[in-house]
């Protein structure tokens, strides 16, 4: 069988690194989505751990980014292209300084000089979402256009919606410039350059988190402000329930992320015990076990999936089509009409040619479980990220 290929036109930079994103998070181990309730897992993971995404690995990154790119305004360019290239080339070059340290979240430490997807656009998101980068309507292209249009028009900024007139305060130690609400680095930060956050940068990463108005009122701000030997009892994301009493704004949504995640469980094991004709021991047991399970014989004929999709607006009507499937075939009980179910969704999502299930020979059972047992909501990425600002903090508070 000839093997998948997939190509795009090299438009730009900002084109290029959206594919790249694409390809990144279906390289993933745990990544499959395979009956496509990726709208969903992304929704409520956007509501908890606003600004993340499963590419960020340390959050130093929402420093040395600002750091590089505050360096390279004071600088002349010619075009928008140069500049983002000359970023480029700084975030290559650091991953050796960075490697002296630890190999633990270094972005590009294996692949060095190959780096594909670079710091930059994996936090320009979070950027935007933290105002720490204070245009949220600018994508990295545009604000490299931008930049380079305010120097070599004073006129530009105005026209840009871009507020030219803000200046570095004397004695200050946040930026006050025309992109960047972010801590000054300091003239040998490269020199002295690790993974782990200082003092001052866990603060001001915890206050932006837990002040900006896109992110203030997330799960992501609620664990900042509690104990971090208590975030560190919290296995997964179904156990964040258990260790805290959440506020009202966030229990309810936690209530249908958790919920979802049982309603759906069922479907992926399903999936794996049709993979593999049965042979899959595991999926086997799994299927037990959550087929009689207290939330399948008390919850789940109840369970509002319309409510899920209200509430993160997803008008998916093949989506909305696929859970009412399911919950009425898990409901009377019909596993042959659940096993059709499964293997049209696939079809659906993929066409006959390359689903799994509908083509049994070409995708032969290996052992291995294919798809995701359990929803993350990004939670494990969001919680290295909270490890680290504790950790900075850790001076504070001795």
């Amino acid at each position: 069988m000839n093997s998948l290929q997939i190509g795009w036109i090299d438009y730009s930079n900002e084109h290029k690194n959206k594919a790249m994103a694409v390809l990144d998070l279906l390289s993933q181990k745990g990544a499959v989505d395979e009956l496509g309730i990726g709208l969903i897992r992304d929704g409520f993971a956007d509501k908890f751990f606003p600004g993340t995404s499963t590419l960020q690995t340390r959050a130093k990154y929402f420093f040395i980014v600002p750091y590089i790119l505050m360096e390279l305004e004071k600088r002349a360019f010619s075009n928008p292209q140069r500049f983002l290239d000359t970023l480029f080339e700084i975030e290559v070059e650091l991953i050796d300084v960075l490697k002296k340290g630890t190999f633990d979240g270094v972005i590009g430490g294996r692949s060095g000089k190959k780096l594909k997807r670079k710091p930059s656009s994996i936090y320009w998101n979070g950027f935007r979402t933290f105002e720490i980068f204070k245009y949220g309507n600018l994508t990295q292209n545009n604000y490299a256009k931008s930049l380079i249009a305010i120097k070599q028009n004073k006129n530009s900024a105005s026209r840009l919606g871009i507020d030219e007139t803000d200046e570095l305060e004397t004695g200050s130690t946040e930026y006050a410039g025309v992109f960047w609400h972010c801590i000054f680095p300091e003239s040998d930060w490269k020199e002295n350059l690790t993974i782990e956050l200082n003092q001052q940068e866990a603060e001001f990463l915890k206050d932006r988190i837990t002040l900006s108005p896109n992110s203030e009122d997330s799960l992501f701000a609620f664990l900042l402000k509690q104990n971090l030997a208590d975030v560190n009892k919290i296995e997964e994301f179904a156990s964040i329930g258990e260790v805290f009493t959440l506020p009202e704004h966030i229990r309810n949504d936690f209530y249908l992320a958790n919920s979802f995640n049982k309603f759906m469980a069922g479907a992926n094991i399903r999936y794996n015990m049709i993979l593999s004709n049965g042979e899959n021991e595991r999926a086997v047991n799994r299927w037990t076990e959550w087929i009689n399970s207290s939330f399948v014989k008390e919850q789940f004929r109840y369970f509002p999936y319309q409510e899920v999709l209200r509430l993160l607006e997803i008008k998916n009507v093949r989506l909305g089509r696929f859970l009412k499937g399911w919950q009425d075939a898990v409901v009377k009980g019909d596993e042959n009409e659940l096993d059709q179910l499964i293997i049209k969704r696939e079809i659906e999502l993929k066409s006959r040619d390359r689903a799994k299930l509908n083509n049994t020979k070409a995708y032969s059972y290996d052992g291995n479980w294919v798809g995701t047992p359990k929803l993350d909501y990004r939670f494990s990425n969001a919680k290295i990220l909270i490890n680290d600002i504790f950790n900075g903090l850790e001076e504070q508070y001795a």
